[in-house]
């Protein structure tokens, strides 16, 4: 079966990017969620990739601001290489990686990374690492990010819906998106399931009708929405798709690698928006990491630097 992850870096923060990444697999048979662990166990021990002992696990077990991005930037690495990607860094990658915020990420000069962009670890040193993973049979065939911009954050809010529909509704478009890529050419002898796990989005509980907007060819039938998980089926003339958003969801391993890759695809653009307002500003300007209360202190440090830059708001500060 091919088996879809997601989950979201950003969602809080009042400055910067939200970023939401999916994973996509090739797993075996259609193993029920105990089993599905058990495949995925290995990827939950430490490996040796490079000089960096990594292990798969919610990005925010895993990451730490004073420890620096090696450890996210080696399973970056990895994962590159697991897809057979040729790109060479991530401003390389970010065409194929996030194609359809290309245009809005170049309108946005505080994310431009060029100058600094670091190379993936040789093929060499992530190689232990993915023989390990790969000893499962389990395959990474691909993943995808969406980087919303707060000029795009902002835009799609205009038109009278919330965040909680942003996150959803693009959740599920990359979703769509990765099913159209990798469904068909999955190597793979049973394609008659498609199970899908996402990290609940915020407080919401119920999906039914977000989902049937998005698979408009398939019915959504609800099979459970309780406090911990809601869950759907949806059936129509292609394979059938189980969809999860289940509490503390990156706690699943395949949802946890999502996690990590869009906690560093928005640790990078949160470098690219520190160092463009430190090369401009007077004096010592102390990073943010966008979340509000920091956020208001480092507008209201930059202020004048926003007026004379004639920085419109919109394009800078989310509404909501």
């Amino acid at each position: 079966m091919l088996l879809i992850a997601t989950d979201e870096a950003g969602y809080g923060p009042k400055l910067g990017p939200l970023i939401i990444t999916g994973t996509a697999w090739e797993v075996q048979g259609h193993p029920g969620r105990e089993s599905l662990e058990e495949l995925f166990a290995p990827l939950r021990e430490r490996n040796l990739c490079g000089e960096n002992s990594v292990v798969v696990d919610d990005s925010k077990a895993v990451f730490k601001p004073s420890s620096g991005l090696a450890g996210l930037h080696a399973v970056m690495s990895a994962c590159m290489h697991w897809c057979e990607r040729p790109e060479e860094s991530l401003v390389d990658a970010l065409p194929w990686l996030a194609a359809e915020d290309v245009d809005s990420i170049k309108r946005t000069p505080w994310l431009a990374m060029q100058g600094y962009d670091e190379p993936w670890l040789a093929r060499e040193q992530t190689s232990q690492c993915l023989q390990n993973w790969q000893a499962t049979g389990l395959r990474l065939v691909g993943f995808a990010s969406r980087v919303i911009t707060a000029k795009a954050f902002n835009d799609f809010c205009a038109k009278g819906a919330n965040k909680a529909d942003l996150l959803s509704l693009t959740t599920l478009s990359l979703i769509k998106k990765l099913v159209h890529q990798h469904h068909a050419a999955a190597e793979i002898a049973d394609r008659d399931f498609i199970d899908i796990y996402c990290d609940r989005h915020g407080g919401r509980r119920y999906y039914a009708g977000v989902l049937q907007h998005t698979f408009a060819d398939h019915i959504a039938q609800v099979e459970a929405e309780t406090a911990k998980e809601s869950s759907y089926r949806l059936v129509g003339s292609g394979p059938e798709i189980s969809v999860r958003f289940t509490v503390k969801g990156d706690r699943f391993t395949p949802v946890a690698l999502a996690s990590m890759q869009a906690k560093y695809l928005r640790e990078r653009c949160m470098q690219a928006f520190n160092l463009y307002f430190a090369s401009r500003y007077t004096g010592e300007l102390t990073p943010t990491a966008g979340y509000p209360v920091d956020a208001n202190r480092f507008l209201s440090t930059i202020a004048e630097l926003i007026e004379r830059e004639q920085i419109k708001r919109d394009t800078l500060i989310r509404d909501r």
